[in-house]
């Protein structure tokens, strides 16, 4: 009867330590997946972004953690690559007295390619501020014509922000002798980028005549007005050369 109760015993304690090495407590696990933020903020670190089953170095979904207390889940999209990871800001950017987070996430990095977009939180209710992107205030505010002279060589670019026209002095195109390469307009579509850094919130969107041939950049300054972030006032500012 002893020993049947020491066999037992023993079989009781090696089930125990099968059980908890095959299977560990939920909260190692989550611990796990929370000490590997995708961004911490410079101002306070227990301000972190994680992602959420990043695939293939891109996320679809992110948590955002203010302290132990506040966490909301986004469905933000962007890269999880160490060499375009968020962006991630703690600052009082609508001089309200309290400090908003501030998210930039890169959708698409490479050669020629840089796209980011910005997210502004509300650190007390954890909900999102409506925040008007560069994109969209470029396509509504910005006119421009490329016109190629002396047999396709020369080009000729003017750019009309809110009714005012800069125009740069015709310069010979190193890259391309062909007129099928060139845009009739500048292409801000593939240069997007925020800066949270400054203030006030700044955006800088690149034009350029053809895939390879950058001429100038739109400096756009951000204002906070009825309870949103809008893009103010615009500048362009041309490229050597141009």
């Amino acid at each position: 009867m002893f020993k049947l109760l020491i066999v037992i015993l023993l079989s009781m304690l090696l089930s125990s330590s099968v059980m908890t090495s095959d299977h560990p407590s939920s909260g190692m696990v989550t611990e796990t997946v929370r000490s590997h933020p995708l961004a911490s903020a410079p101002e306070d670190s227990s301000v972190r972004l994680y992602a959420v089953s990043p695939s293939q170095g891109i996320f679809h979904s992110a948590v955002l953690e203010i302290g132990q207390q506040q966490r909301r889940t986004f469905q933000w999209s962007g890269l999880a690559e160490i060499s375009a990871a968020p962006q991630l800001y703690y600052r009082d950017v609508n001089e309200d007295g309290v400090r908003e987070v501030i998210v930039i996430l890169t959708r698409a990095s490479g050669t020629g390619v840089e796209l980011q977009e910005m997210h502004i939180v509300n650190a007390q209710t954890m909900e999102e501020y409506a925040v008007e992107s560069a994109a969209n205030a470029v396509s509504q505010r910005i006119h421009s014509s490329v016109e190629l002279r002396d047999h396709n060589r020369q080009v000729h670019i003017t750019v009309t922000i809110n009714g005012t026209t800069h125009t740069m002095d015709p310069k010979a195109s190193l890259f391309y002798d062909d007129q099928a390469h060139f845009t009739k307009h500048l292409d801000f579509s593939s240069v997007v980028i925020y800066d949270a850094e400054q203030s006030p919130l700044q955006a800088t969107v690149s034009g350029s005549v053809s895939p390879s041939e950058f001429v100038g950049d739109l400096d756009l300054k951000y204002v906070y007005e009825q309870g949103q972030f809008r893009v103010g006032p615009i500048k362009f500012e041309a490229s050597s050369p141009f």
